[in-house]
């Protein structure tokens, strides 16, 4: 119990007397101090302004790989790869890439784990990857946007999914769909900064909303898979673009397509640290 109330990456510790088991819990990141409970025959050790039903709320269950309580600079967890599963670069390292920025805390410099920096709030690390310099980490805030307390709002004529990336995503799709043209839409709903569901979110259920061939798909979904909108295919203003679609009225659009035929429709996004995302557009089904 001692051990965990010293140790800042331990939020809660589980002692058993009938078995002399003592069980550490270290998914969370708090630096407060701790309390005691009675749960049953055991005593649980749980951080101030915890409680233990409210642990089982975290977006771990969703499929987060980590999370943090509070500020992200304060995170002391050891995980160490992307949203794409690819291995951090350690820190103090300039192999495969020069590493420009540190994070705050200079104990983390000897490690590879995943840590916010002085100029974003964000987890991220350099990747062992030539071709990825850095990418995002999925760890995010564990009560974020309430835990779906109040998720968004559903859609009619579908089902929805949650996703895990650096953010939370609430992805929906259509249950069936009907003969007609696709409308312009968004069918992702992220949690954003401020702890709040995006809502600008809509969806089109025609027979033009999938696709067979990614390069024949002519739906009109605008954003990508982390809820980001498509830059139109006609402009550089954030990312030189190297593949445009042939088609007049799409080269003046910022629908997704797939003019270099990687089998699934993507785009350019508008983040600027983002180069470009697949769109969540589905396969038709047979």
């Amino acid at each position: 119990m001692v051990k965990c109330s010293v140790t800042p990456a331990c939020v809660a510790a589980k002692f058993d007397p009938t078995n002399g088991d003592c069980e550490f819990h270290q998914v969370y990141n708090v630096h407060t101090p701790i309390m005691m409970v009675h749960e049953n025959s055991s005593v649980v050790v749980v951080k101030s302004e915890l409680h233990v039903d409210v642990l089982n709320g975290s977006w771990m269950k969703y499929g987060a790989l980590d999370c943090y309580i509070g500020s992200s600079h304060d995170y002391t967890g050891t995980h160490s790869k992307t949203v794409s599963n690819r291995e951090c670069q350690g820190w103090n390292t300039n192999y495969p890439h020069t590493v420009n920025e540190k994070p705050v805390n200079q104990d983390d410099h000897s490690t590879n784990y995943c840590r916010a920096t002085s100029s974003d709030g964000l987890l991220w690390c350099y990747t062992t990857d030539n071709e990825y310099r850095w990418e995002y980490c999925p760890i995010i805030p564990c009560f974020a946007c309430g835990v779906f307390e109040s998720p968004p709002s559903e859609l009619p004529n579908t089902t929805s999914a949650v996703s895990i990336t650096n953010v939370v995503l609430v992805t929906f799709q259509c249950l069936s769909v009907t003969l007609g043209k696709s409308v312009e839409h968004c069918p992702v709903s992220s949690c954003g900064s401020d702890d709040q569901w995006s809502s600008m979110y809509n969806i089109s259920c025609t027979s033009e909303d999938c696709y067979t061939k990614s390069t024949e798909y002519v739906g009109k979904v605008h954003c990508t898979v982390s809820g980001i909108t498509c830059q139109h295919w006609n402009t550089d203003i954030y990312h030189q673009s190297n593949y445009r679609p042939t088609d007049p009225t799409d080269l003046a659009s910022n629908y997704c397509r797939d003019p270099s035929s990687d089998g699934r429709p993507w785009c350019y996004t508008t983040h600027p640290d983002v180069r470009w995302e697949f769109c969540p557009v589905p396969r038709c089904t047979e």
